[in-house]
C-alpha cells in the first residue's frame, strides 16, 4: 500500500475518523440555501411533508454536465446501478431492489433515497436506469442505545460481495458508494476488485475537506494526496466535487486526491426526501456525496449506450470528453467535469485497455478551427521561370505580326 503525506495522515487521523467512518458529511456552506424545502438527511419518512420545490428550480448537474442533450440519445435504460447507503426509500414511479446484508426496521437517514433520487429518480440523471439498494448503515452518529449501526468496513465488504453474487443473476453495470472510510481494509479491497473482475464500474467518493470553523486551518495543496477508501483502490472511480461558479476555491471543500478521476457539481441537483418530498441539494453544499451520485448516473447512461464496451472503453469516454480533459489532471478535479452529451455522441474508439489511439482527438463545439498549414510550393521558382518564357514568346509572336507587312514591302 502506497505511503501517504503527513498533512494526508493528519487529515485522515483528525478529521476522517469523525466524518467516515460515516458518510461523506456536505462541506461547509457557501451561502444560504435557496430552496423552499431542500434536501436533507435528517428528513425522516414520518417527517411533516411540506411544500415539494417547485418546477423550474435549476438542476445544476443537469445544466453543467448537460444532460438534457444526453437524455436525446438514451435516458439510461437497460441499465442497472446498486446504491451502497443508508438505504433507498420510494422514489415516484420507481421500484428498487432491496438486498439485505442484516440492516432491518425503518430507515434512520435519508442519505441513500438522496444518492439514489439524483442517480436515476424523476430528475435524476439516468432516470430510466435500475436500482438496487444495499443498507451498510443506519445512520451517521448512531444512536447505540437503539441499537443503530454506524458505517464500518465490515459491513461495506459484505454488501460489496452481496452485489458480486446478485451479478451473476442480474447484472450490475454500476456500483455507487457515496461513501468514505479512513482505513484500508482488506475485506474491502478483495470485494472491490471482484466487482472491478466482473466488469461492474465501481464509483466513490473521493473525500470531503474537514469541517473547521478555522478558516487559517490547513486545507491541503496540489501537493498532498489524501487517503480515502474505497476510492483509492486500482479501477475505482474517484469522483470528486466543483462548486456553482468556476470560481469557488475549492481547497476548503474537498481534499487533494491524486486518485481522481473526474468531477461534477456538489450540490444544486433535484431528488427526493425519505417522506416523499421533492427537494433540491443546496446549491451551497460542495459535497462529493452528491457529485458521486451524478457521475454514477452518466456511466449507467454510457453503459446504456455501449453496452458492448468493457470498463475501461467507459471510462475513457468519460475522461477523455471531460470539461478541461485537454489540461494536467489535478488533485481537485481529476480529467475535469463530466459532460454528459459529449461522452456519449464524440466519435471514439478506445480499446480494450481503455487506450485510444494517440492521434484521435474530441472535436468541441465552442473550438474554432485551426487555420491550414502553409504548403511549400516545390514548383514556385520553375513556375516563375515557365512564365516569363511565356511571356516573352506572346511578346516576339506579337510583334512578328506586326512587323511582318513592313518586311513584305522592303522584299
Amino acid at each position: 500500500m502506497r505511503q501517504a503525506p503527513r498533512w494526508s495522515v493528519t487529515v485522515a487521523a483528525s478529521v476522517l475518523a469523525v466524518c467516515a467512518p460515516a458518510l461523506l458529511v456536505p462541506a461547509p456552506a457557501v451561502a444560504q440555501a435557496t430552496a423552499e424545502d431542500p434536501c436533507s438527511r435528517d428528513i425522516l419518512a414520518d417527517s411533516e411533508r411540506t411544500r415539494d420545490v417547485a418546477d423550474g428550480v435549476q438542476n445544476l448537474p443537469y445544466s453543467r454536465m448537460n444532460v438534457p442533450d444526453a437524455h436525446r440519445v438514451t435516458r439510461g435504460a437497460g441499465a442497472t446501478v446498486a446504491v451502497v447507503d443508508s438505504g433507498v426509500g420510494s422514489l415516484p414511479g420507481k421500484p428498487v431492489r432491496q438486498e439485505s446484508i442484516g440492516f432491518n426496521g425503518p430507515l434512520a437517514s435519508g442519505h441513500g433515497t438522496i444518492v439514489a433520487g439524483l442517480i436515476a429518480g424523476p430528475d435524476g440523471v439516468a432516470p430510466d436506469a435500475r436500482l438496487i439498494s444495499v443498507r451498510v448503515l443506519d445512520k451517521d452518529g448512531p444512536d447505540l442505545q437503539q441499537g443503530q449501526r454506524g458505517l464500518n468496513s465490515s459491513a461495506v465488504a459484505a454488501a460489496l460481495q452481496r452485489l458480486a453474487d446478485v451479478h451473476a443473476q442480474d447484472p450490475i453495470d454500476v456500483v455507487n458508494i457515496s461513501l468514505a472510510l479512513r482505513d484500508d481494509d482488506p475485506q474491502v479491497g478483495r470485494a472491490v476488485k471482484r466487482l472491478l473482475d466482473l466488469d461492474v464500474m465501481v464509483v466513490a467518493a473521493a473525500g470531503n475537506a474537514p469541517p473547521t470553523e478555522d478558516e487559517r486551518a490547513p486545507r491541503g495543496t496540489a501537493d498532498n494526496d489524501a487517503v480515502v477508501y474505497p476510492a483509492d483502490y486500482p479501477g475505482v472511480v474517484a469522483v470528486s466535487a466543483v462548486g456553482p461558479s468556476p470560481d469557488i476555491d475549492l481547497t476548503g471543500y474537498v481534499l487533494p486526491n491524486r486518485q481522481t478521476a473526474v468531477a461534477a457539481p456538489g450540490g444544486g441537483g433535484l431528488s427526493y426526501n425519505l417522506n416523499g418530498q421533492r427537494c433540491q441539494v443546496p446549491t451551497s453544499e460542495i459535497a462529493t456525496s452528491w457529485a458521486t451520485a451524478s457521475v454514477s448516473g452518466v456511466v449507467a447512461l454510457l453503459r446504456a449506450r455501449y453496452p458492448k464496451e468493457n470498463r475501461r472503453q467507459i471510462l475513457a469516454r468519460l475522461t477523455r470528453t471531460a470539461e478541461g480533459s485537454e489540461l494536467e489532471p489535478n488533485p481537485w478535479t481529476g480529467a475535469g467535469v463530466v459532460q454528459a452529451a459529449d461522452a456519449l455522441t464524440h466519435e471514439l474508439s478506445p480499446k480494450r485497455d481503455g487506450e485510444l489511439r494517440r492521434t484521435e482527438t474530441v472535436e468541441r463545439s465552442d473550438a474554432l478551427a485551426p487555420p491550414p498549414p502553409d504548403r511549400p510550393d516545390l514548383f514556385g521558382p520553375s513556375r516563375s521561370m515557365l512564365l516569363w518564357f511565356g511571356l516573352l514568346a506572346g511578346a516576339l509572336v506579337a510583334l512578328a505580326f506586326v512587323l511582318r507587312p513592313l518586311l513584305r514591302r522592303r522584299s
